[in-house]
This record gives C-alpha cells, structure tokens and sequence, in this order.
C-alpha cells in the first residue's frame, strides 16, 4: 500500500511505494498485488511441479536423448496437464500486469509526463538523451516482454517498466534492495582503483544509483538505448538526490574514450540482443575499460550439456511467449569461449538461473 503520510505528493496524489509512484488508486494497486500473488504462486508451486512432471516423463523413457532437440521436448512436456496450466498462468498474468499498469499510470499521464520534462535540467546528476534518436531495427522489431510500447514508442515506459518489474519481482525491490545486493558484490579492480563506474544498459537506473551509494567519491555513468528509460532513470535519480549521469546510447557504440573505466557492469542485456550485437557490445565495453579494469557481466546461464531439458524448455517458453526473441540463442552460444579470447582472465560463478563472468582487462 501506498505511504499514508506522503498521499498528497507524487503525480498520481498518493505518494510512492518504495521509489516509485504508486498507481492512482487503490483498486489499481490492489489488482496488481492480486496479480502479483498469482506470479509468485505459478513461480514458487508450479515450477518445481511442473519440472518434476517433466522428469517422471524423462524416466519413463519418453524423451530419449541427453541433448534433445526443443520440438522433442515440447511434444512430451505440452501436454503436461500442470505444465500447460503454468504456461497459461504465466502468459495471462504478464498480460494482465502490463494492461493494469499502463491504465492506472494514464489516469495520470499528463502530470507523469510533466514531472520527467521539469527533471531534465535538474541535478546533482547530468542526462544526455536524443528524441530523434535512430533506434535499431533489432531492437523495435518487437515489444519486449510484452510491455506495450516496449522500452521506446511510450513517454510513460519508465514508469510502466518500474512497476511492472515490481511484479516480475514480487517486489523485492521496491527499494532498490536487490540491485543494491548485487552492487555489494561486484569485485574491484586488482589495484583497489575505483574512479569511474558504467552501468551498460541501465534501464531505470537502479544499479546505478546503487553503484554511487557504494562509491560516493566516483564518476558514475549510466547508459541506455531507450529514451524514455533513460529520461525516468534520472528523473529517479533526481528525486533520490543521486548524482549520476545518464546518457542515451548504443551498448554497441559507446562515445566514451578508450580505456576510461574502472568497472564496467552489463546486467541482463546479452540475452536481449541478436548474437552479433551482443558481442560487439562485450568489445566495447572493453575497449572503454581501462587495463586492469573489470568487465563483470551478469546474465542467464549458458546451456549445459548434458543438457537441462526443463531449464531449456522453460527459456524456450520465455522465448516464444514472452517476448525474449534472442534469449534462446544467446543461452545455446558459448559465452564462455568468446570471453576467454577476448580477456586476459575470466571467472564464472553461477547462482540459480543467473551467471556472473568477472572479465579482467
């Protein structure tokens, strides 16, 4: 629920939920914490049953290879009574989120948009953004995630990637409290030198701010290609007095110099690029890292072999249902390999469904 005390401020007049401004009424927040609970639920119980299902099938011998193909897969796990039950709850409540978010936030879209135009000339930090920015074809092709407008055609992306990413999250950080976990853990450079700091692909802004309350005395960039996510991130940044810079750019294409930082961090971006972009995206970051610096990228984890069939039949559902057009290429493309050229060290430590690679300069 929104904070009773400060339900007179924020541009939808019931303040904010964490940093975010809390939807215009409380029907609205009350649907979505509905939707949220059903997210958790398909996440938490259905999941692992719906793994074990798949499993039993396994042993019984229906799927025969160590390695198979997804159409194999698919023929044994669709049919899956629980597994088809998750998919449709998963599908329907990605939908249901988005609608509900975009409603709520256009009830009040002219003071929305008013408060990112008052914020654009206001500090500590500094933002760089272009509305006539060319944006790739890869990257309009299609609406990430399902949000509608995607990251790019709606003023209001901002504010419907951040509370929506609260429901994806089951609101674990509604106050930067995950990404702030995450800043804690990246590693510093050999020579305990830490000046400047770039966060490729910050989307809002979190890990940014983040990374400038764990390195206060640094330079703190954050760079993203979607103008309205970069506009909402220092919007953000702004109202938490954060003093970072924004900046809209290419990942592919940074106008930064060479060998101008200290700790580069790419969180969550390979998977939403064509192969190609992403590893001309991993060059430049390394063409801006100074020697010694480090590249630490966070990201889902690369394929196994043998291979993880309900792992690999859950991101091929990511990828045809939800939006993740590159993601299930990028997990079949050995990143590992591709780093170990590119680097003069690389540690990989995975955690769950995500891997960090720590790329030393």
């Amino acid at each position: 629920m929104a904070n009773q005390s400060a339900a007179k401020s924020g541009p939808t007049g019931r303040g904010f939920i964490g940093t975010m401004a809390a939807m215009s009424s409380y029907d609205d927040e009350s649907y979505l914490d509905f939707i949220e609970g059903l997210r958790m639920f398909a996440l938490r119980s259905m999941n692992p049953s719906s793994a074990r299902a798949l499993k039993s099938e396994i042993d019984a011998g229906k799927i025969k290879s160590e390695n198979p193909k997804i159409e194999e897969t698919r023929a044994v796990a669709d049919p899956i009574p629980v597994i088809g039950i998750r998919n449709r709850m998963l599908h329907s409540t990605q939908g249901q989120n988005w609608a509900g978010v975009v409603d709520s936030y256009s009830k009040n879209r002219a003071a929305l948009e008013q408060e990112l135009t008052d914020a654009e000339k206001d500090g500590p930090g500094t933002l760089r953004w272009d509305p006539n920015f060319v944006y790739p074809d890869y990257f309009t092709a299609i609406p990430y995630h399902r949000q509608p407008g995607s990251y790019h055609a709606d003023p209001l992306s901002g504010h419907v990637y951040h509370y929506g990413t609260k429901v994806f999250h089951g609101g674990s950080n509604d106050k930067d409290e995950a990404k702030i976990e995450r800043i804690s853990m990246l590693p510093m450079p050999a020579d305990g030198v830490m000046n400047k700091f770039l966060d490729v692909a910050c989307a809002i802004g979190s890990g940014t701010v983040a990374a400038k309350l764990r390195w206060p005395n640094a330079e703190i960039h954050g760079i993203e290609i979607a103008g309205p996510l970069v506009r909402y991130a220092h919007m953000r940044a702004t109202r938490l007095k954060s003093e970072v810079h924004f900046s809209q750019q290419l990942a592919e294409k940074l106008d930064f110099a060479d060998n101008t930082f200290d700790l580069i961090y790419m969180s969550t971006l390979l998977h939403e690029m064509p192969l190609p972009e992403g590893r001309t995206a991993v060059k430049e970051a390394k063409r801006v890292l100074r020697p010694g610096g480090i590249l630490v990228i966070n990201d889902m984890v690369q394929a196994t072999k043998p291979l993880n069939i309900w792992s690999d039949y859950d991101r091929y559902f990511d990828h045809r249902f939800n939006n993740e057009p590159y993601a299930y290429n990028y997990v079949h493309s050995d990143l590992d390999s591709f780093l170990n050229e590119e680097f003069s060290s690389v540690k990989n430590v995975v955690q769950g469904k995500t891997s960090t690679w720590e790329c030393v300069k």
